[in-house]
């Protein structure tokens, strides 16, 4: 009996530990989100395995024994056996293997489309496979003698009935308590399940998944049992594997005939790889020991064991009804799987063990993980977040004249301010402006462009220049004099008419230079990790070059030759061609998921984004969050915005996921942008959507906060993406959307004061609950035939439905609770919103020029891109919170009108031009002004 229980603990173990480690990498683990790639490399991997090992070790010997009786006679059985040999290896040739490949297959494809709709899937269902197999078990099991045992393994007649029936029972009672117990602690991200039939039958397609997992495992068992030459049938489950991978190869082999797909399958960056590898070769061991393990342990057993280790069902062990179904059930299932009592004993050792071990790491997790919102826990980010912000408004003013100035700025940044600065203090002062000293953003936009080469940032906005084709327009600042650049798109020519309004009252005191601008809303410039740190030194070296320099000059005469003109003065012939030039440095990448080739590449090598992925879009990512998140809210505003520690984000924002126009470059060139994410390097400046007044707050529209409406208000457009193959279903704007429909449909109100039911917030304090006025406008436009239709039968109610009409863009001003969201970029309505004496709450990745100087919980109410918070906060604000959010809501509107002026744009774009003028100087390190 040792010598047959040494290699079933050590394949139990093998298994146990390798399905541990896949599970604990789940929803971190690229393999699963490429079900193909992972799949093809398992199976091939496995099935080369299975091969060698019955033809290198099996094969050496005969295998084949009759099954004998404990009297050493053969059983009748094993006669059969004998004479019906040739029959089942005909059999095991032709039909069982094909039937085996096709399940392998059909499983496959069904699990790649259920991660490709996971929001639509039925979590925990995988639990119902003990089940399954518990009635398959039941019709096919049959009192006999098992392979090699010496004991007769069947069941006393009198327990033989109630047994078998007892087995399916308490795994359905299983499955029941884990799925259910998983539903009700699951912590989702709204993620749309649209009302199409595709989407909707993912749960039934599931249940097939688990029918083929249990065919397969069955199917294996009888493989494993019921033939005794090893060496065969270790060889016809090779077989099987290899031919499912090179089917599987087959179908997918059409993906390559798309330019996204191809990216997707092939562009594979190095982490996918390694989990890729990583996970196969885990994936491979599970799939080895539990082939081995079929030939004496009841399929049922193994079903469990995977089960209680599945990572997404740990929620389940918090269920007692659960633990205490899945302790009954293993001790039972395992006593009497292969033998009497002489044998089981080690068997529920190893289950009780591992049910006894993920019991303690959930209560770990249940322990020590994120919690849900507090009710004093925003009050205390508010306390902390005011001292924050009296301390950083007290020091952006502390000089009282130029000198001063001059000194604070060296003491900052260690380098002399620019020449003109004395020019730029004396405007700043005579529109007053609350800020003085601290322009940080400028300088760390600035900081890379100091480690290249003037003349190469000047080429290279030459370049962007004359190449309009890539979206660029250009402000030619020349002897005081302001120009646009003629070759602009006449869509986007109102942008440089307004850029020029804001710059022309102070150009004069402004060396000449070419600027050019992104005409698009997204951001372009992404730079790799290393190569910008490098950057960074080198333009910290050059800094202090000029520092160590005893004496500074001012900005030298008009040189001509700096620039290249050429472009400017071609006749309209040229100018078509100059139109239809393309660029090398910049890649097309609209409507192409975005993240890991322009986001994670700007990650350190120890962030989690380049250490694991989260491809359930479905389900929140607790650890993501929990870096810039406390009790539940959010504390780190800036680091909100950081993607290096949230990789779930890849599938939660449109424009990371289906951007509808970028075109990046992963090399530095000069662009200035109106918003980007944290992780690009575009340079900041004042956007002209704000300062042409495309939507204004009319001071004559201000309603005292008192008489606004306890309500929350959003309309707009579902713009921050291109919708395609479904991609809208997790964008932000339109989870948004979702969530609010979903309070009125499951509570029958547009009330928060019934949320507590999913929120831990409840209303109270208040009379006037808050009330839900949430639509999209307008026809769904960014988006292809099918999703479009989809968008309108989601969220109007139909195909054909009109949608709701356009308000008043000052409408607004009536609702106290306002909603601002990330579009294709930067939302231009917060300044409006922040100006109207209302409460905004922002859910934002991209950040604009005036993020150092509006601050987080004293002027606006930061949210979580997950909106996972929303909810509670709102709930919050608008009952016991109300003298808060009043307080919150005058503050931001009272510093708005100090300090987010048309002249505060002015004052940040004439420091940032004086900034930009010294860099692409070739005598940067020279220049300097000099107080007196």
């Amino acid at each position: 009996m040792a010598q047959l229980q040494k290699p079933i603990v050590a394949a139990f173990s093998v298994l146990i530990l390798s399905t541990a480690v896949i599970s604990s990498r789940y929803y971190k683990s690229a393999a699963f989100e490429r079900p193909f790639h992972f799949s093809i490399l398992a199976l091939l991997l496995t099935g080369a395995l299975l091969q060698g090992w019955s033809r290198l070790i099996l094969g050496q010997t005969a295998q084949y024994q009759p099954l004998r009786a404990p009297n050493g006679h053969v059983s009748s059985r094993s006669k059969g056996v004998t004479r019906m040999s040739g029959t089942l290896k005909s059999l095991f040739s032709t039909s069982l293997p094909l039937f085996m490949v096709l399940c392998i297959v059909a499983r496959t494809v069904i699990f790649w489309r259920t991660i490709r709709t996971i929001h639509c899937s039925w979590d925990g269902l995988q639990s119902f496979l003990p089940f399954v197999l518990s009635i398959l078990d039941l019709y096919q099991t049959q009192p006999g003698l098992l392979p090699g045992s010496g004991r007769d393994s069947s069941i006393s007649s009198g327990g033989a009935p109630r047994a078998l029936a007892l087995y399916p029972l308490l795994a359905l009672g299983w499955g029941t308590a884990a799925t259910y117990t998983y539903f009700l602690t699951e912590r989702r991200t709204g993620a749309i399940c649209p009302p199409g039939i595709p989407e909707r039958m993912i749960t039934f397609t599931q249940f097939i998944m688990t029918l083929c997992d249990a065919v397969i495992i069955a199917y294996t068992r009888r493989l494993r049992r019921n033939y005794e030459d090893k060496s065969y049938t270790w060889r016809v489950l090779g077989s099987v594997l290899l031919a499912s991978a090179a089917m599987l190869t087959i179908l997918a082999f059409w993906s390559f005939f798309d330019r996204t797909n191809v990216r997707w399958n092939v562009l594979l960056a190095s982490i996918m790889v390694g989990d890729l590898i990583l996970q196969t070769i885990l994936v491979a061991f599970a799939l080895v020991a539990g082939i081995y393990l079929l030939a004496t342990i009841n399929p049922t057993v193994i079903a469990l064991t995977l089960n209680i280790l599945d990572g997404t069902l740990a929620e389940a062990w918090s269920h007692f009804p659960g633990v205490g179904i899945g302790l009954i059930y293993s001790r039972s299932s395992t006593a009497s799987t292969i033998s009497t009592s002489g044998t089981p004993f080690y068997k529920s050792k190893i289950c009780g063990s591992a049910l006894l071990a993920f019991s303690i790491i959930f209560a770990q997790t249940m322990v020590f993980g994120p919690g849900r919102i507090r009710f004093g826990s925003i009050g205390d980010v508010i306390a902390k977040s005011r001292m924050e912000s009296d301390k950083w408004i007290a020091g952006a003013k502390q000089s009282k004249s130029l000198n001063e100035a001059a000194q604070e700025y060296s003491r900052r940044h260690g380098i002399p301010p620019p020449p003109g600065f004395d020019k730029w203090y004396e405007y700043a002062v005579s529109v007053d402006s609350p800020i003085i000293d601290d322009f940080t953003q400028i300088h760390t936009d600035l900081l890379p462009y100091w480690g290249i080469a003037p003349a190469l940032l000047r080429e290279r906005t030459t370049h962007l220049l004359d190449h309009p084709s890539l979206s660029f327009g250009g402000l030619i600042i020349q002897d005081g004099q302001v120009e646009v650049s003629p070759h602009i798109m006449g869509t986007h020519r109102w942008m440089m008419d307004t850029m020029k309004t804001m710059v022309e009252p102070f150009a004069q005191w402004l060396p000449d230079m070419q600027l050019a601008f992104n005409l698009d809303d997204e951001c372009r410039v992404s730079v790799p990790y290393d190569r910008l740190d490098a950057y960074r030194r080198q333009g910290l070296q050059s800094q202090n070059r000029l520092a160590s320099q005893v004496k500074h000059h001012d900005f030298g005469p008009s040189r001509d030759l700096l620039w290249s003109n050429e472009f400017l003065s071609f006749n309209e012939d040229q100018s078509k061609e100059l139109w239809d030039k393309k660029s090398t440095w910049f890649q097309n990448w609209s409507k192409s998921p975005i993240f890991y080739e322009w986001v994670a590449s700007t990650c350190s090598g120890d962030t989690p984004v380049n250490r694991g992925s989260w491809w359930n879009r479905k389900a929140r990512c607790s650890t993501c969050s929990a870096p810039h998140m406390t009790d539940g809210v959010v504390s780190n505003w800036t680091l909100s915005g950081d993607l290096c520690h949230q990789p779930d984000l890849a599938y939660l924002h449109g424009f990371l996921l289906s951007p509808s126009a970028i075109m990046a470059t992963h090399t530095l060139f000069p662009v200035f942008s109106q918003s980007r994410i944290q992780n690009f390097v575009d340079i900041l400046y004042p956007n002209p959507w704000n300062f042409g007044d495309k939507v204004v707050f009319n001071d004559e529209n201000s309603i005292p906060w008192q008489q606004k409406l306890n309500s929350v208000f959003w309309r707009g457009a579902s713009s921050d993406g291109f919708a395609l193959h479904g991609a809208w279903q997790t964008f932000m704007r339109a989870r948004f959307v979702h969530m609010s429909q979903q309070l009125k449909s499951i509570f029958g109100t547009t009330r928060l004061d019934h949320i507590s039911q999913q929120e831990p917030f409840q209303h109270t304090g208040d009379n006037n609950p808050v009330h839900m006025n949430v639509s999209f406008v307008g026809n769904f436009a960014r988006c292809d035939d099918r999703d479009c239709t989809a968008e309108n039968t989601a969220f109007y109610g139909s195909p054909t439905a009109e949608p709701p009409p356009s308000l008043d863009f000052q409408e607004h001003w009536r609702h106290r609770h306002l909603v601002d969201l990330d579009g294709a970029a930067f939302s231009g309505r917060f300044l409006p919103f922040l100006k109207s004496a209302s409460l905004p709450y922002r859910a934002a990745l991209f950040r604009t020029w005036w993020e150092e100087r509006v601050h987080a919980w004293r002027h606006f109410v930061p949210v979580d891109v997950r909106l996972g918070d929303l909810w509670g906060i709102i709930s919050y604000f608008g009952g016991r919170g109300g003298a808060e959010a009043e307080a919150i809501a005058r503050e931001g509107s009272e510093w708005a009108n100090r300090a987010l002026r048309k002249e505060d744009m002015r004052v940040y774009m004439f420091r940032l031009l004086l900034e930009w003028g010294r860099v692409v100087d070739d005598q940067r390190e020279e220049l300097g002004f000099t107080a007196r």
